[in-house]
């Protein structure tokens, strides 16, 4: 079904029982909420070419979404509620995700601080979490993260530092807020999404997406700011040729993806997908190719995962 553009946003749900055809090259993005409302989904995977969303699994405690990342070479997702870190398997639609362990920074392994994580990120074959979490003792930035458990008496998966906020050392006010995150291969950069404006303040970052080259000088460069009246982007995926900037706009009750094109500095059109939650909330993305479960099978899963249609509104 093709996307019809509209001034307004005119997203429509509708459960489809049909074997999903498309090539699944092309459904490739990812994106969750935390939403409490059990009849919302927490993730959602979106075919961008031809706006058919399927729900991987609908929001419930503990299983809901503020952080994904893709190890595709394992045919994993990875995704964190708050500082729960959970792994869902490729094509298990209508299954909520596996529980690993609560996340926990540390120094020196022997200090744990529990630590929520606003973004979760896939690098070089390894984990990692943007944290805004506030303590006098661990600065926020990027954290490598363990992927399963240390099997301690309070297991833990392990978070520890790679790359940290230049501008606050182990402070509660810190400025950086790594709401956004992902990895771009094609530069060997981290990119994240600032949803603080601090310069009214004495602060330096305003909103919008950044890079960091975590893995090289360490700079943290503004790439660009938001779409014109959006201020809580707050989750990222690199995918496509392209950035996709999501955001729960509660006002709405729509979660909104801004497609960001690097090449020519430009968003395209925003996508927008419906939920009955009119609450601020938190969002995630990650690019995945391949989450939905092979041709053959689908047509048996899709009859306990919502399949949606949505449509594109004018920027």
């Amino acid at each position: 079904m093709p996307i019809r553009s509209r001034a307004i946003s005119c997203a429509c749900a509708g459960a489809l029982l049909s074997i999903i055809t498309a090539n699944r090259a092309d459904a490739q993005l990812v994106f969750g909420t935390t939403s409490t409302t059990t009849t919302n989904p927490a993730a959602v995977y979106l075919d961008v070419n031809t706006g058919t969303a399927t729900t991987l699994w609908n929001s419930a405690a503990n299983k809901k979404v503020n952080g994904a990342a893709a190890d595709l070479v394992s045919r994993r997702l990875y995704t964190n509620d708050a500082a729960r870190l959970n792994f869902w398997d490729f094509g298990n639609l209508g299954t909520a995700p596996t529980f690993i362990a609560g996340l926990y920074r540390t120094q020196d392994n022997v200090t744990f601080s529990a630590t929520g994580v606003d973004s979760l990120a896939w690098a070089n074959g390894k984990l990692y979490g943007g944290t805004s979490f506030q303590s006098t003792v661990f600065k926020r930035g990027i954290y490598q993260i363990a992927t399963t458990s240390d099997g301690a008496a309070t297991p833990h998966c392990v978070m520890t530092p790679l790359w940290l906020d230049p501008t606050g050392v182990g402070t509660t006010s810190g400025t950086l807020v790594l709401d956004g995150l992902d990895f771009n291969p094609a530069d060997n950069k981290f990119y994240a999404t600032q949803t603080a404006d601090t310069t009214a303040s004495g602060g330096t970052f305003t909103r919008g997406l950044y890079s960091i080259d975590a893995f090289g000088t360490g700079a943290l460069t503004k790439i660009a700011d938001f779409p014109a009246g959006a201020t809580g982007v707050d989750g990222l995926a690199i995918g496509g040729g392209k950035f996709w900037l999501t955001d729960q706009v509660a006002a709405d009750n729509e979660v909104y993806i801004y497609p960001y094109d690097p090449a020519t500095s430009t968003y395209g059109t925003t996508i927008s997908f419906p939920l009955t939650d009119a609450t601020s909330r938190a969002t995630g993305a990650t690019w995945a190719p391949g989450a939905l479960p092979e041709p053959s099978t689908t047509a048996v899963m899709l009859s306990t995962a919502a399949t949606w249609i949505l449509c594109r509104r004018r920027a």
